[in-house]
């Protein structure tokens, strides 16, 4: 005795049979590509910028 949820090759999801609107998939990529220029851009270790550095040039380039 088989039921009909047992028959596997006819089960097919209707909510992923769509492609994602472009829209979306131009932000998303675009998040994708902020978030790597973001880390490396504002991370220490790969760029040498602190707040401390920047500090002190910002003091040094002060009219007195």
């Amino acid at each position: 005795m088989q039921e009909e949820f047992d028959n596997l090759e006819e089960f097919s999801r209707e909510d992923t049979e769509n492609a994602l609107p472009l829209g979306w998939l131009i932000l998303f990529i675009g998040l994708i590509v902020f978030g790597i220029y973001y880390v490396y851009a504002y991370t220490p270790a790969f760029t040498g910028w602190t707040q401390e550095k920047q500090l002190e040039q910002s003091m040094q380039d002060m009219p007195k």
